[in-house]
């Protein structure tokens, strides 16, 4: 709820226009998640639109720092909501409310911000490119 009740970015006359266009795109996708959730609330649109529009939300967020450590501060926030939606599905998965694609989707979305915050943490910790893994 505290993602969708916070204000929209206020654009400013010497924001760049990459910024510019970063905080409209931030605004529109916090407007959608607020309908949407209205929507939800009363019953007119289901769970998988609403982590579509959670995903865009917190990707427009992220974009709008530059800073590493500013950008894992906005991922660790994506991280608790995302792990406080889960459980919160988890509870509706069982009670036959909400079904397991439905919560496979937010656990994708959950272990993609936890990828993003661990690379954004370990960026500087590298010496250079890491060999990839080969798939068994």
């Amino acid at each position: 709820m505290a993602v969708v009740n916070a204000p929209p970015v206020d654009l400013k006359d010497d924001d760049a226009p990459l910024l510019r266009l970063k905080k409209e795109r931030f605004n529109a996708a916090l407007n959608e998640a607020k309908a949407r959730f209205d929507l939800y609330s009363r019953g007119l649109t289901r769970i998988p639109e609403l982590i579509a529009v959670g995903e865009r939300l917190f990707g427009a967020e992220v974009d709008l720092y530059d800073k590493p450590e500013e950008k894992a501060q906005v991922l660790q926030r994506q991280l608790d909501v995302y792990n406080e939606a889960e459980a919160n599905l988890q509870k509706q998965v069982r009670q036959g409310l909400a079904t397991q694609a439905d919560l496979e989707r937010l656990r994708y979305n959950r272990l993609s911000v936890e990828i993003d915050l661990f690379n954004n943490k370990n960026v500087h910790d590298e010496p250079g490119p890491a060999a990839q893994p080969t798939p068994k």
